[in-house]
């Protein structure tokens, strides 16, 4: 498809652009320069980095033209396989009248800078039939606009058309359109997506931005991104499929008289390719870029106990294909697992699957003297290679120590001993403990959601990537940032109190020591 190569991941907030006014660190983007009286444009000032990024002023009026500050944002782009962050400001721009107007400056300061909007014309023609504030008369007739005799286009895409099986990928739908003022698009809820033979999944927090028209068939489009459906999906066969079929209804969220259409899809054709023969034994499907560890292994342990150890292996990729594998020892028993899988910010600076998976063992110990356990091994398809790999784990000798001997307490004879407690003082003294250790735990409770809260304030408007990037920086494990950056998300106060209360003693622990370990930093 011509002019459809550039795909960008924008996570929390995406927006398409049209006449942009470049400047070095700071862009001020102003559209349409064409509305209705009634109506209202929009002025982006985007700053490209991290640092401080403020209005100077949030309400100006000035010949007749009025801008109004509505609110700020974050943008995290990966275009061509780049990642840029950026701030932005967002304004409302209107007037009194009709007629050619100049934006007054606006001025903003970013890291200590100020930037000025540049002179800037746009025309406010008069009202139309139906403006974005006008609820009365909701059925006008519209005499001025020309209809389009060309119908619109929902098609379903991937990130990739060639793909092993079990690799994880992207999907998405975008609507191509012309006549259309402000497009509408809802998935028509009575129909079901066809993904033969595929694992799907909704992707949180994650858009997709393309060009905003391309040429498609031979004719210039527009394009719509549905970016409230971005789907993960897992091919389980290899072979050619039709994936994404389903039904939309699209029509023009300003012409109240227009008539909603329902659309087909045009599903995608994708090839998913089988994995290469002579796979290693212990494959189970793992496809990705992967690391294995071991903790907790005992150094030595008393006879007929269970040690217990933990499996880590974690990487880039989905964790679909990763399994425990079937131990020839039958003294190690599978306890339990957990898998995780987040769509993130890799190492390599492109977005993609990162999965966590770990086990925990168990080992039964039944004569004394030094074990050595058999070597754990972990095959997987790496694509960077494109060949398996097998990655395998030493476990250190566990010494097993004879058999604890319980030793039974006897209590000393003794001719006169004293007379126990009365009933009333024992009840007394159990329900002092009692009360007393209530009003313990509600102090610590209160203390620690006070710390909590002053650590949460003190990240400002840092959420999602940017706090995980920022508590990486400070020395937070990358586990514990994840675990503190989807517990705020882009919640306010009093449900990111509420959330924290509710976790478990061990999550609360992990939030108290990143606190500890920022406050040593600083």
């Amino acid at each position: 498809m011509k002019n459809f190569g550039k795909l960008c991941f924008s996570l929390f907030f995406c927006l398409i652009p049209f006449p942009t006014i470049f400047a070095s660190d700071v862009d001020f983007q102003f559209f349409p320069n064409k509305f209705s009286l009634g109506e209202h444009a929009k002025l982006e000032v985007r700053a490209h980095g991290e640092k401080m990024f403020r209005a100077l002023k949030t309400n100006i009026k000035q010949n007749g033209v009025r801008v109004r500050f509505i609110g700020s944002g974050t943008e995290t782009q990966i275009i061509n396989f780049k990642v840029s962050k950026s701030q932005i400001l967002n304004f409302y721009v209107d007037t009194e009248s009709e007629g050619t107007f100049k934006l007054p400056e606006v001025t903003v300061e970013y890291d200590n800078k100020t930037y000025t909007s540049p002179p800037t014309q746009f025309k406010v023609t008069k009202r139309s039939k139906h403006s974005q504030n006008q609820f009365f008369n909701p059925f006008p007739m519209e005499i001025d606009d020309e209809p389009s005799d060309e119908s619109p286009e929902v098609s379903f895409h991937t990130n990739k058309s060639v793909f092993y099986k079990g690799e994880p990928i992207v999907g998405y739908y975008v609507l191509y359109y012309n006549g259309y003022r402000q497009p509408f698009l809802e998935r028509d809820p009575n129909q079901s997506i066809s993904f033969p033979y595929f694992l799907s999944e909704t992707l949180r927090q994650v858009s997709v931005q393309i060009e905003p028209e391309v040429f498609r068939n031979n004719r210039l489009k527009k394009t719509l991104v549905y970016d409230k459906e971005i789907y993960g999906l897992t091919a389980i066969k290899p072979g050619r499929f039709q994936i994404g079929k389903t039904k939309f209804i699209s029509g023009d969220s300003l012409r109240f008289n227009s008539l909603q259409e329902t659309v087909d899809t045009t599903p995608a054709s994708v090839t998913v390719l089988d994995l290469p023969p002579n796979k290693p034994n212990e494959f189970t499907g793992a496809i990705g870029n992967f690391k294995l560890n071991l903790t907790n292994f005992p150094k030595s342990i008393h006879q007929e106990e269970t040690a217990y150890f933990e499996i880590t292996i974690e990487g880039e990729g989905g964790y679909e294909g990763i399994s425990p594998l079937s131990q020839s020892n039958p003294k190690i028993q599978l306890i339990s697992q957990t898998k995780n899988k987040t769509f993130q910010k890799l190492d390599s600076g492109d977005y993609g699957f990162y999965s966590v998976v770990k086990f925990l063992y168990g080992y039964q110990t039944q004569s004394q003297g030094k074990i050595q356990v058999s070597p754990y091994l972990f095959s997987f398809f790496s694509l960077k290679e494109n060949r398996y790999k097998t990655l395998s784990i030493q476990f250190p000798e566990m010494v097993v120590l004879p058999k604890k001997k319980r030793e039974l307490q006897t209590l000393p004879k003794e001719s006169n001993l004293p007379n126990p407690p009365s009933i009333f003082l024992l009840v007394f003294l159990a329900v002092l403990g009692v009360f007393s250790y209530l009003g313990y735990k509600s102090y610590t409770h209160t203390k620690q959601s006070k710390e909590f809260l002053e650590m949460v304030q003190s990240f400002g408007k840092k959420r999602n990537v940017f706090l995980a990037d920022y508590l990486e920086k400070n020395g937070v494990p990358t586990e514990d940032s994840q675990l503190l950056s989807k517990l705020l998300g882009d919640h306010d106060i009093p449900t990111i109190e509420n959330t924290f209360h509710k976790l478990s003693r061990l999550d609360r622990n992990k939030v108290l020591l990143i606190k500890n370990q920022l406050k040593t930093k600083e």
